[in-house]
């Protein structure tokens, strides 16, 4: 199950658990309530506003006894979907290597479905990502959607609908999903990330752009906060131009560079010592992580793989800093303020960012790029 963020409560007309996507709950409530509702559903939208969350909340509406066509979200089979522990709602996930739904997985699910349902009246598949199944485990799920059972619906998740095989594509309905509400996206942050602080979850929905799931994903990454600085520098960078570009390690650009690098270096190093003490308790083994080893890999030097998700995460804030500002706002606090720049100057620069991303993924020298962007932006000012 993806890692979605969704909202506790719900109104009277809506599924429970689901904030938001007010026209598609509608479209489909009325749909279950006629008994015209498409046996093989494609939910396709950005990461992160709830596609799972829907799944969740429709599978309560058809399975639930209290709350038929909507889910109460207190009986026990609201409960159980929620917690993905339900033996009608099936969920396929990738298990294969490049993230893939293997043929193996798709065919033990044809199995569970083929003699599904089991407790209820109705039997749900959800598969998420759609875009995961290959040829061969898509083939294997493609019989059951193209001939349902009476009582069977397929729900399909996707950011990406050219990602989907076409002979599954036809079959589905899509239901397109848009970005959710500034106070929707507040309150699922509140419920989900209450380790953060407020200026961090302000923050979170702030560049967010109405992704739930981001928000919550931003509110609660370590390396934020080191990324923003590194944000809020390069602005003043690509403002200056050459001088503060070339500026040499100690300079503001490149000493927030480095922070971040090793920001980076370090978590990873951390999240590795923590899955090696996790499998060695698994094997029976003792075997600690040094904390000596820990401290000197934050001082290792950052590879060309972690100098790129570093880039990535910059063009990411920046852009949607850019963003904000299209929109009239102030975009990031703390970054630097000057002459307002045109719609078409902020669009140019959106996307000169946007080439960053691809220039980095074909090039190892990931900082002569970076330099290389910094001088166009500075150049289209």
């Amino acid at each position: 199950m993806d890692a979605e963020a969704h909202g506790a409560s719900h109104s009277n007309d809506g599924f429970v658990g689901v904030r938001g996507h007010r026209d598609a709950q509608t479209m489909l409530a009325r749909a279950l309530a006629r008994g015209h509702l498409h046996h093989a559903l494609m939910f396709v939208g950005p990461r992160g506003i709830g596609k799972a969350t829907l799944a969740r909340g429709l599978a309560s509406a058809l399975l639930c006894k209290e709350a038929p066509g909507r889910g109460c979200g207190e009986c026990s089979v609201c409960q159980r979907i929620a917690s993905g522990t339900h033996p009608d709602v099936d969920w396929l996930l990738p298990t294969g290597k490049a993230g893939q739904i293997t043929i193996d997985s798709a065919r033990a699910c044809h199995v569970r479905q083929a003699n599904g349902p089991y407790e209820s009246e109705r039997y749900v598949v959800v598969v998420d990502p759609a875009d995961a199944l290959n040829e061969y485990s898509g083939n294997a799920l493609l019989k059951a959607i193209e001939e349902p059972r009476p009582g069977i619906h397929f729900l399909l998740l996707t950011t990406n609908m050219q990602g989907v095989l076409p002979t599954i594509l036809s079959r589905t309905m899509p239901i397109r999903l848009g970005r959710l509400s500034d106070g929707d996206v507040a309150a699922i942050i509140a419920e989900k990330a209450q380790d953060a602080d407020e200026d961090r979850r302000r923050m979170a929905a702030l560049l967010a752009e109405g992704s739930a799931g981001v928000a919550v994903e931003l509110a609660l990454d370590p390396a934020l906060d080191r990324c923003l600085d590194l944000v809020r520098e390069a602005i003043r960078a690509a403002d200056t131009g050459p001088a503060a570009i070339f500026a040499g390690e100690r300079s503001p650009l490149w000493s927030a560079y480095g922070a971040a690098t090793q920001e980076i270096v370090a978590l990873q190093a951390e999240e590795a010592a923590e899955e090696a003490a996790e499998e060695a308790a698994f094997a029976g083994k003792k075997k600690r992580a040094s904390k000596k080893k820990s401290k000197s890999a934050g001082k290792s030097k950052a590879s060309a793989a972690q100098q790129r998700w570093v880039a990535n995460r910059l063009a990411e804030l920046w852009i949607l800093h850019l963003r904000e500002q299209i929109r009239g706002r102030a975009g990031l606090p703390g970054a630097p303020t000057g002459r307002s720049p045109s719609p078409h100057e902020l669009v140019a620069r959106i996307a000169i960012l946007q080439r960053l991303t691809q220039r980095i993924s074909r090039n190892a020298n990931v900082r002569l790029i970076l330099e290389q962007t910094l001088l166009d932006l500075s150049a289209a000012h």
